[in-house]
């Protein structure tokens, strides 16, 4: 009986889009764009371009129901303990009110249901403030005393300044 001779092990490239998607994604992008735009659709990475739009649309429904939940949250904070006012929180709602306002611009389709989704996100929005605060539950209003639109516009005050050394 003869042994058999090992195979040699082979170092197998990813496909050329995979390569791309894998190294500069944007480049990628403008790859697949071009190819769907010139009507190459021989030219498109169609697997890697399924993938990842459907990523793209599990992170797009997901964004928008996350970022209520923090920007409730710290609203919510604010409303209970603002003498409590931390320069992170002011950030924080800044930060949120300023990428809801580009969801719903980018995603339309968003600009209706956002009063169901701030709503659905009031929960959780409870939650992290009660965990955050150390209250209870009970201790924050039973429905969200903002509107989508309250909750954008708020201006938050300005947070007083700490450990000022004193002269």
């Amino acid at each position: 009986m003869s042994k058999a001779t090992p195979l040699p092990t082979e170092t197998v490239d990813p496909p050329a889009g995979r390569a791309l998607c894998l190294q500069d994604e944007h480049a990628w992008i403008a790859e697949q764009i071009a190819a769907l735009t010139d009507r190459q659709l021989n030219g498109l990475d169609r697997a890697d371009l399924i993938e990842y739009l459907t990523e793209m649309t599990v992170r797009d429904r997901r964004e928008p129901r996350f970022r209520p939940v923090v920007l409730l949250h710290h609203l919510l904070k604010l409303q209970v303990q603002s003498e409590k006012l931390m320069g992170s929180s002011i950030a924080a709602i800044l930060e949120q009110q300023s990428e809801i306002r580009c969801l719903i611009d980018s995603i339309r389709s968003l600009g209706r249901p956002a009063e169901i989704i701030a709503a659905a996100a009031y929960p959780n929005g409870i939650r992290r403030a009660a965990r955050d605060t150390g209250l209870p539950a009970a201790r924050f209003p039973a429905a969200s005393p903002w509107t989508v639109e309250a909750a954008l516009t708020f201006d938050p005050p300005e947070p007083a300044a700490s450990g000022q050394r004193h002269r």
